[in-house]
Protein backbone atom coordinates (compact mmCIF):
# COMPACT_ATOMS: atom_id res chain seq x y z
CA UNK A 1 0.00 0.00 0.00
CA UNK A 2 1.56 3.66 -1.10
CA UNK A 3 0.81 5.53 1.95
CA UNK A 4 2.49 9.16 0.57
CA UNK A 5 -0.01 8.50 -2.20
CA UNK A 6 -3.05 8.54 -0.14
CA UNK A 7 -1.99 11.12 2.20
CA UNK A 8 -1.45 13.56 -1.03
CA UNK A 9 -5.25 12.82 -1.54
CA UNK A 10 -6.40 13.71 1.47
CA UNK A 11 -4.11 16.55 1.29
CA UNK A 12 -5.92 17.52 -2.00
CA UNK A 13 -9.53 16.36 -0.75
CA UNK A 14 -9.23 18.74 1.76
CA UNK A 15 -7.90 21.97 -0.52
CA UNK A 16 -10.53 20.77 -2.93
CA UNK A 17 -13.29 21.12 0.46
CA UNK A 18 -12.14 24.17 1.22
CA UNK A 19 -12.14 25.56 -2.10
CA UNK A 20 -15.88 23.99 -2.56
CA UNK A 21 -16.93 25.86 0.75
CA UNK A 22 -18.98 29.67 0.10
CA UNK A 23 -16.82 31.95 1.51
CA UNK A 24 -19.44 33.31 4.13
CA UNK A 25 -19.70 29.80 5.49
CA UNK A 26 -16.26 29.62 6.10
CA UNK A 27 -16.04 32.73 7.59
CA UNK A 28 -18.62 31.15 9.63
CA UNK A 29 -16.88 28.71 10.63
CA UNK A 30 -13.82 30.64 11.57
CA UNK A 31 -16.06 33.00 14.07
CA UNK A 32 -17.33 29.54 15.65
CA UNK A 33 -14.00 28.42 16.40
CA UNK A 34 -12.97 32.16 17.51
CA UNK A 35 -15.91 31.78 19.88
CA UNK A 36 -14.87 28.82 21.35
CA UNK A 37 -11.43 29.32 22.18
CA UNK A 38 -12.49 32.66 23.16
CA UNK A 39 -15.47 31.57 25.97
CA UNK A 40 -12.38 29.25 27.30
CA UNK A 41 -10.22 31.82 28.44
CA UNK A 42 -13.38 34.07 29.54
CA UNK A 43 -13.96 30.95 31.72
CA UNK A 44 -10.50 30.64 33.14
CA UNK A 45 -10.09 34.64 33.40
CA UNK A 46 -13.81 34.69 35.48
CA UNK A 47 -12.17 32.52 38.32
CA UNK A 48 -12.20 34.59 41.43
CA UNK A 49 -9.27 35.17 43.86
CA UNK A 50 -9.96 33.23 47.28
CA UNK A 51 -8.61 35.13 50.01
CA UNK A 52 -8.62 34.92 53.79
CA UNK A 53 -8.59 37.52 56.93
CA UNK A 54 -7.32 37.41 60.13
CA UNK A 55 -10.36 38.12 62.94
CA UNK A 56 -8.56 36.68 66.10
CA UNK A 57 -6.04 35.46 67.85
CA UNK A 58 -5.18 33.58 71.03
CA UNK A 59 -1.51 33.48 71.95
CA UNK A 60 0.14 30.18 71.38
CA UNK A 61 -3.13 28.39 71.00
CA UNK A 62 -5.66 29.36 68.38
CA UNK A 63 -6.35 31.96 65.02
CA UNK A 64 -9.44 32.50 63.61
CA UNK A 65 -10.19 33.46 59.54
CA UNK A 66 -12.76 34.39 57.21
CA UNK A 67 -12.93 33.58 54.16
CA UNK A 68 -13.85 34.97 51.23
CA UNK A 69 -14.60 33.77 47.35
CA UNK A 70 -13.26 30.28 48.28
CA UNK A 71 -14.76 27.47 45.94
CA UNK A 72 -17.18 25.07 46.63
CA UNK A 73 -16.60 21.49 47.41
CA UNK A 74 -12.94 21.72 48.28
CA UNK A 75 -10.59 20.43 50.46
CA UNK A 76 -8.43 22.90 51.61
CA UNK A 77 -5.00 21.78 53.74
CA UNK A 78 -4.52 24.01 56.28
CA UNK A 79 -0.73 24.77 57.16
CA UNK A 80 1.42 27.46 58.90
CA UNK A 81 4.98 28.50 58.83
CA UNK A 82 7.39 31.39 60.06
CA UNK A 83 6.59 35.11 58.78
CA UNK A 84 7.83 35.20 55.09
CA UNK A 85 7.18 31.89 54.31
CA UNK A 86 3.33 32.12 52.98
CA UNK A 87 2.71 29.39 54.49
CA UNK A 88 4.43 26.44 52.21
CA UNK A 89 5.67 23.92 53.46
CA UNK A 90 4.69 24.52 56.82
CA UNK A 91 3.48 22.57 59.35
CA UNK A 92 0.50 20.47 59.13
CA UNK A 93 -2.15 21.57 61.06
CA UNK A 94 -5.65 20.34 59.29
CA UNK A 95 -7.73 19.84 56.06
CA UNK A 96 -11.12 21.27 55.84
CA UNK A 97 -14.01 21.66 53.35
CA UNK A 98 -15.07 24.73 51.80
CA UNK A 99 -18.89 23.63 51.98
CA UNK A 100 -20.92 25.77 49.84
CA UNK A 101 -17.86 27.78 49.56
CA UNK A 102 -17.77 31.82 49.84
CA UNK A 103 -17.15 33.33 53.00
CA UNK A 104 -17.24 31.23 56.07
CA UNK A 105 -15.26 30.91 59.50
CA UNK A 106 -12.47 29.07 60.45
CA UNK A 107 -10.62 28.14 63.76
CA UNK A 108 -7.23 26.57 64.16
CA UNK A 109 -5.01 25.46 66.32
CA UNK A 110 -1.27 26.81 66.10
CA UNK A 111 1.21 23.98 65.88
CA UNK A 112 3.46 23.41 69.19
CA UNK A 113 6.55 24.19 66.75
CA UNK A 114 5.43 27.95 66.41
CA UNK A 115 4.40 28.73 70.04
CA UNK A 116 6.64 31.57 70.97
CA UNK A 117 6.58 32.97 67.72
CA UNK A 118 6.36 36.56 67.04
CA UNK A 119 4.40 36.10 63.52
CA UNK A 120 3.30 33.15 62.05
CA UNK A 121 2.43 32.83 58.29
CA UNK A 122 -1.17 30.52 57.77
CA UNK A 123 -1.78 28.81 53.90
CA UNK A 124 -5.03 27.17 52.60
CA UNK A 125 -4.58 25.34 49.74
CA UNK A 126 -6.35 22.66 47.74
CA UNK A 127 -5.08 20.06 45.22
CA UNK A 128 -6.98 21.45 42.61
CA UNK A 129 -4.76 24.62 43.20
CA UNK A 130 -6.45 27.38 44.73
CA UNK A 131 -4.72 28.97 47.70
CA UNK A 132 -4.97 31.44 50.03
CA UNK A 133 -2.32 33.04 52.48
CA UNK A 134 -2.18 35.29 55.12
CA UNK A 135 0.01 36.16 58.53
CA UNK A 136 -0.73 37.49 61.54
CA UNK A 137 0.85 38.64 65.38
CA UNK A 138 1.22 35.42 67.90
CA UNK A 139 -0.41 37.97 70.47
CA UNK A 140 -4.13 37.59 71.87
CA UNK A 141 -6.07 39.99 69.97
CA UNK A 142 -9.46 41.30 71.02
CA UNK A 143 -10.17 42.08 75.01
CA UNK A 144 -8.84 40.23 77.71
CA UNK A 145 -11.54 39.07 80.10
CA UNK A 146 -11.29 40.37 83.55
CA UNK A 147 -12.15 38.69 86.91
CA UNK A 148 -13.08 39.97 90.42
CA UNK A 149 -14.74 43.34 88.73
CA UNK A 150 -11.98 44.41 87.38
CA UNK A 151 -11.87 46.20 84.26
CA UNK A 152 -10.89 44.40 80.56
CA UNK A 153 -7.66 45.81 79.11
CA UNK A 154 -7.46 46.36 75.64
CA UNK A 155 -4.45 43.51 73.86
CA UNK A 156 -2.19 45.87 71.11
CA UNK A 157 -2.53 44.17 67.65
CA UNK A 158 -1.62 45.79 64.01
CA UNK A 159 1.29 47.80 62.65
CA UNK A 160 2.15 50.81 63.85
CA UNK A 161 2.84 53.30 61.26
CA UNK A 162 3.42 57.13 61.35
CA UNK A 163 3.46 59.53 58.37
CA UNK A 164 5.61 62.66 57.92
CA UNK A 165 3.43 65.60 58.73
CA UNK A 166 6.41 68.86 58.21
CA UNK A 167 9.32 69.38 57.35
CA UNK A 168 11.84 71.91 58.33
CA UNK A 169 14.71 71.81 55.98
CA UNK A 170 18.22 71.06 57.26
CA UNK A 171 16.27 71.77 60.71
CA UNK A 172 13.59 69.07 61.53
CA UNK A 173 11.00 66.94 60.94
CA UNK A 174 7.47 66.51 62.64
CA UNK A 175 6.21 63.08 62.65
CA UNK A 176 2.65 61.81 63.53
CA UNK A 177 1.86 58.31 64.44
CA UNK A 178 -0.84 55.56 64.33
CA UNK A 179 -1.67 52.39 65.79
CA UNK A 180 1.70 52.46 68.19
CA UNK A 181 1.64 50.11 70.72
CA UNK A 182 1.11 51.75 74.60
CA UNK A 183 4.08 51.79 77.08
CA UNK A 184 7.50 51.62 74.75
CA UNK A 185 10.22 53.25 74.58
CA UNK A 186 11.08 53.83 70.54
CA UNK A 187 14.17 54.91 69.33
CA UNK A 188 14.40 57.10 66.14
CA UNK A 189 17.10 56.84 63.84
CA UNK A 190 17.56 58.73 60.50
CA UNK A 191 19.90 57.50 57.31
CA UNK A 192 20.09 57.95 53.79
CA UNK A 193 17.37 57.58 51.77
CA UNK A 194 16.67 53.53 51.28
CA UNK A 195 18.55 52.26 54.60
CA UNK A 196 14.82 52.78 55.85
CA UNK A 197 16.70 54.57 59.06
CA UNK A 198 18.31 51.11 59.69
CA UNK A 199 22.01 51.41 61.79
CA UNK A 200 21.29 55.40 61.13
CA UNK A 201 22.03 58.30 63.37
CA UNK A 202 20.19 58.39 66.53
CA UNK A 203 18.15 61.46 66.91
CA UNK A 204 15.83 60.93 69.32
CA UNK A 205 13.26 58.97 71.67
CA UNK A 206 9.90 58.21 71.63
CA UNK A 207 8.04 57.18 74.52
CA UNK A 208 4.49 55.98 73.35
CA UNK A 209 2.43 56.23 76.40
CA UNK A 210 -1.38 55.60 76.12
CA UNK A 211 -0.39 54.69 72.05
CA UNK A 212 -2.21 55.15 69.05
CA UNK A 213 -1.86 58.39 67.46
CA UNK A 214 0.79 60.80 68.63
CA UNK A 215 2.91 64.07 67.90
CA UNK A 216 6.47 64.05 67.74
CA UNK A 217 9.27 66.69 66.46
CA UNK A 218 13.27 65.51 65.90
CA UNK A 219 16.07 67.50 64.31
CA UNK A 220 17.67 66.53 61.35
CA UNK A 221 21.20 65.60 61.72
CA UNK A 222 24.49 68.01 60.43
CA UNK A 223 25.58 65.08 58.48
CA UNK A 224 22.19 64.05 56.25
CA UNK A 225 21.85 68.16 55.81
CA UNK A 226 23.25 67.75 52.07
CA UNK A 227 21.12 64.64 51.25
CA UNK A 228 17.56 65.14 49.19
CA UNK A 229 15.56 62.80 50.30
CA UNK A 230 16.03 60.99 54.32
CA UNK A 231 15.00 58.00 56.23
CA UNK A 232 13.00 57.80 59.41
CA UNK A 233 12.84 55.09 61.78
CA UNK A 234 11.40 54.54 65.19
CA UNK A 235 12.14 51.01 66.65
CA UNK A 236 11.37 49.47 70.41
CA UNK A 237 14.37 47.55 71.84
CA UNK A 238 12.68 44.69 73.29
CA UNK A 239 13.36 41.29 71.33
CA UNK A 240 10.46 40.90 69.35
CA UNK A 241 10.45 45.15 68.17
CA UNK A 242 7.97 47.17 67.37
CA UNK A 243 9.05 49.45 64.46
CA UNK A 244 8.29 51.76 61.54
CA UNK A 245 9.51 53.90 59.26
CA UNK A 246 8.96 56.29 56.43
CA UNK A 247 10.98 58.98 54.47
CA UNK A 248 11.12 62.50 53.28
CA UNK A 249 12.43 65.05 50.94
CA UNK A 250 14.92 68.05 52.68
CA UNK A 251 12.70 70.50 52.12
CA UNK A 252 10.39 73.14 53.99
CA UNK A 253 6.82 72.15 53.74
CA UNK A 254 3.85 71.29 55.75
CA UNK A 255 1.36 68.38 54.67
CA UNK A 256 -0.61 67.67 57.73
CA UNK A 257 -4.17 69.90 58.47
Amino acid sequence: MNFSNSADNTRASVRQWLLSVPRFKLFALTLVLLLIFATGAGVASSLTIPTISITDVVADQSVSIMTYNFPANQDFVVTMGPMGSRGVNGHYVTTINSGAGGSFPATFTVPKQLKGSYQIAIRLQSPQGYYSFNWFYNNTAGFAGGTGGSTSVPKYTGIPMFKVCSVMEKQSVHIRTSNFPPNQQFTVTMGPMGTAGINGIVVGQLDSGAGGILDAEFPIPAELYGHHRISVRAQSSHAYPYYAYNWFYNKTANVCP
